[in-house]
């Protein structure tokens, strides 16, 4: 542990179980990925400026891993969000101009929500310290500023849009590291209100669909990396039902704990992997082979990563109260199946890519094999991971292990035969953000209808209010000429008697 008491209100430094896990992983794909990129973008004009985004964005992701108090948490995650920006945009085509301004409306969003509800925690608590929620409007914050970040169904729709336009190192540590900073902050800042199992019930609800609509519109993409940006979604559903699974128990439940920790070590190496090896289409065949090992580890087939994390997962599901466990035992499954699909397009789209004569230098080809050995070897070394481990290679968690990928397989090879029957055609990236632009149109017509209204209505009152004006200047100036004459009685009285007589004179003259 470190205490600073002199920066910010005080900040606090240290690891516990969770951050050891986070830091281990992100920090090793951080590394890989930078030294991926050494090679990536050797001739790349702009790669001292995409360096520098590179380690704000490092420092940031690092720093909120290890942060034990809600000021640096904020600091370092606020980091970590803006200097993205400088990774999204880089390119700096149309694409990634519009990806990048999608991406950071959305980080100013969870920004704003995020701060709203640290500082309910903080007025309630009068406390700097990561506190779990106990208010359910600030729990409803935090959970929607960091759903932004990991992308859940909804919230989602920068994902598909940023990873295809940054550059392959930096869209892998978009999917496998930062994404994850989402999570974290559920870990350290959501606890169930209210009746147990409030907020955990909810997550595994959300969890679930957005398990199955990434798979579901990621099968349709023509891009790898869309493909593999819509799969990261739908893992981030399987995620967050892993930590649903952990608040529905109260949090005290190690296993449903060591389950969320196992997923997103093991989904952040293998989804790093596929995405560095992107960078190989086209110009290695092997290259492409070599990529089943992080898609099956994906799909969650035996002696895979996957296999330990879905056993984990799978474990902290077994013990949850009222029915959730037969209901989930019958839909994570077929969610695998999705995965498979996915793993299928995204091979399918490399292996179909136009061969190309460059070649990738060493330092790319290292750090690629660096990772996969990673995938192949971290999760079964880990130390909390010994009993999903021996779970794994039990006879029936190997069958359930391996039927959906063989029928996800099945059905990804049946899938072009019926794709030529029945027209179709792709949403695109981003898709619910096709509904968000137009529902944005929609009001504002509405608003500029209203505007035109008001306006009218502006009109109509300043008009009816310069004629009242005039009234009541006439009706002023007529008071003001009745004083002057009440005053001035004598006058007003003779030049009444003056007219007086002048018209019986014109009325005698007349008789006459």
């Amino acid at each position: 542990a470190l205490e600073l008491p002199w920066v910010l209100l005080g900040a606090r430094y240290g690891m516990d179980e969770v951050a050891q896990t986070f830091l281990f992983f992100t920090a090793l794909l951080w590394l890989l990925a930078a030294l991926f990129g050494v090679g990536y973008l050797a001739k790349d004009n702009k790669r001292w400026r995409y360096s520098i985004y590179f380690l704000l964005a490092m420092t940031g992701n690092l720093g909120l891993i290890v942060a034990q108090d809600m000021g640096s948490f904020y600091t370092w995650y606020a980091l970590m969000s803006f200097a993205s920006y400088g990774l999204v945009v880089h390119n700096g085509d149309e694409e990634a101009r519009t990806a990048a301004r999608v991406y950071i409306i959305l980080v100013m969003i969870g920004e704003v929500l995020l701060f709203a509800g640290l500082a309910m925690l903080f007025i309630a608590s009068n406390s700097l310290a990561l506190d779990p929620a106990a208010d359910p409007l600030a729990a409803a914050l935090i959970f929607a500023s960091f759903g932004v970040k990991a992308g859940v169904v909804l919230l989602h729709v920068w994902l598909p849009l940023a990873h295809p336009a940054a550059p392959i190192p930096a869209s892998a540590v978009l999917s496998g590291a930062m994404i994850k900073a989402g999570v974290l902050g559920w870990l350290r800042f959501l606890n169930p209100v209210g009746a147990l199992g409030e907020w955990g019930g909810f997550l595994i609800g959300v969890g679930l669909v957005t398990a199955f609509y990434g798979a579901l519109i990621g099968v349709t993409q023509r891009n790898a990396k869309t493909v593999l940006a819509y799969s990261s979604i739908s893992q981030i559903g399987l995620i967050t039902v892993a930590c649903g699974a952990w608040l529905l128990t109260g949090r005290t439940d190690q296993a449903a704990l060591t389950a969320v920790l196992l997923y997103v070590m093991h989904h952040g190496l293998a989804k790093g992997a596929l995405f560095l090896g992107v960078g190989f289409a086209g110009v290695n065949r092997a290259a492409v082979a070599a990529l089943l090992l992080p898609a099956l580890a994906l799909a969650g087939f035996p002696l895979t990563s996957g296999a330990v994390a879905k056993a984990a997962l799978k474990a902290a599901t077994a013990t949850l109260p009222d029915g959730w466990p037969a209901l989930l035992n019958g839909l994570l499954p077929l969610a695998a199946v999705g995965t498979t699909l996915l793993m299928a397009r995204f091979l399918w789209l490399m292996a179909t890519t136009a061969p190309q004569a460059k070649r990738p230098p060493k330092v790319m080809w290292g750090a690629w094999l660096a990772l996969l050995v990673g995938v192949a070897s971290v999760l079964f070394v880990w130390p909390s991971a010994g009993s999903a481990v021996r779970d794994a290679f039990k006879p029936d968690s190997l069958w359930v292990a391996t039927w959906p990928v063989l029928v996800g397989a099945l059905a990804a090879a049946v899938a072009p035969w019926v794709a030529r029957s029945i027209p179709w055609s792709p949403l695109p990236a981003g898709d619910a953000l096709v509904l968000y632009a137009a529902a944005a149109v929609r009001l504002s017509q509405a608003l500029r209808v209203a505007q035109n209204s008001i306006e009218g209505s502006e009109r109509r009152l300043v008009a009816a209010f310069s004629m009242w004006r005039r009234q009541v200047a006439a009706a002023d100036l007529a008071a003001s000429w009745e004083l002057r004459l009440r005053s001035n009685w004598l006058l007003v009285g003779g030049a009444l008697l003056g007219l007086t007589l002048a018209l019986l004179w014109m009325v005698g003259a007349a008789i006459g």
